[in-house]
């Protein structure tokens, strides 16, 4: 039997900020969804320019096989939140945010390039994106903004690992029951290249019960998901998702030639890359006190598989140091979103 390994200091800090961050903004949400529907008794129409929701939750990847020997899980939480202000009939600014914490725990340090090596430990990824959105008729609407990312590992230097960006699209409604959306993406990435990648959407009620949304319109992958309505209480979703996490290591890895040695001092670059298929069981409750707080919640709980993984580690200009595939791992996720 292997000894019982000691919980790492930044898994610790990284649950306690989780949690304090997620029981803070849960606090703000009660208690902001709470004063928003006292103020909506009073005149309900001067809130008709502002909506939104907010997302907190909790993911667990369990402990894989790293294919050149070691193994490794990932423990996270997260947040995301989104406001639409409708400025005029066809104008509105639609702002979307986002923050990972991941941690990632490698037991027996893998090995690279011959050296027994732990790639990085906690990984925090934020997203901010504003949008003007502007309705040009009955069928047709475009949009576009500025997009910010910053993707790094405690203590790396977080303007190191910033991304910049902007993404333009247009949407069209092809038919009552089916909107489509195509454009364009674009970031500076770590390594100073530009990275491109098409922008597609798709909303279709393809019957009464069943829905089917797809989107890629973040650097962060893509998914395609069909939600079936069992009732007015209970949704069955089933998914796909590519994800691609790609951040600033606090470490640089150099390339020094053949054989290439992860070395201190200057930072590289970490690639966490997998498809996930999943299934998800969504619960609206529909009593009467939880209306009055939270309005109409939806608690998550998602199972799904990470297929197809791979670890991998650059130097700071891009440069291929290591790639590590490692084994299926069963992924968990659970989530609550609040609308505001």
């Amino acid at each position: 039997m292997k000894p019982s390994r000691p919980i790492p200091q930044d898994r610790t800090r990284l649950c306690r900020s989780c949690l304090s961050l997620l029981a803070a903004c849960l606090l703000l949400v009660v208690g902001g969804s709470s004063s928003a529907r006292a103020d909506d008794d009073k005149d309900k129409h001067e809130d008709d320019w502002l909506e939104g929701e907010v997302e907190i939750g909790f993911v667990q990847q369990f402990k894989t096989d790293l294919d050149n020997s070691g193994e490794f899980e990932t423990t996270g939480g997260f947040g995301r939140a989104q406001f639409v202000m409708r400025l005029s009939d066809t104008v509105r600014i639609r702002a979307v945010s986002s923050y990972y914490g991941l941690d990632y725990g490698f037991d027996d340090a893998p090995t690279i390039a011959g050296s027994a090596f732990k790639p990085w430990n906690t990984v925090h990824v934020a997203r901010l994106n504003p949008l003007v959105e502007v309705q040009i008729n009955d069928r047709w609407r475009v949009f576009g903004g500025p997009l910010f990312e910053a993707s790094f590992e405690n203590g790396a230097d977080l303007r190191d690992g910033f991304k910049p960006g902007g993404l333009l699209g247009a949407k069209v409604e092809v038919s009552p029951a089916l909107t489509v959306g195509f454009g364009i993406l674009g970031v500076a990435e770590l390594e100073d290249h530009a990275y491109i990648q098409p922008l597609l959407l798709l909303d279709w009620k393809a019957g009464d019960r069943v829905t089917v949304h797809a989107e890629s319109w973040t650097t962060r992958g893509a998914r395609i998901e069909v939600v079936y309505q069992v009732n007015d209480q209970f949704e069955v979703t089933t998914s796909l998702r590519y994800r691609r996490e790609r951040f600033r290591l606090k470490e640089r890895i150099v390339d020094i030639g053949p054989p290439e040695i992860p070395r201190t001092g200057s930072e590289g670059i970490g690639e966490d890359r997998a498809v996930i298929p999943a299934l998800r069981l969504s619960y609206l409750p529909d009593a009467q006190f939880i209306r009055d707080t939270l309005g109409r919640p939806r608690l998550d709980l998602e199972v799904g598989v990470a297929l197809a993984g791979d670890l991998r580690m650059e130097s700071d200009t891009g440069g291929q140091i290591q790639t590590m595939s490692y084994d299926p791992a069963p992924v968990l996720k659970l989530a609550i979103t609040v609308p505001l």
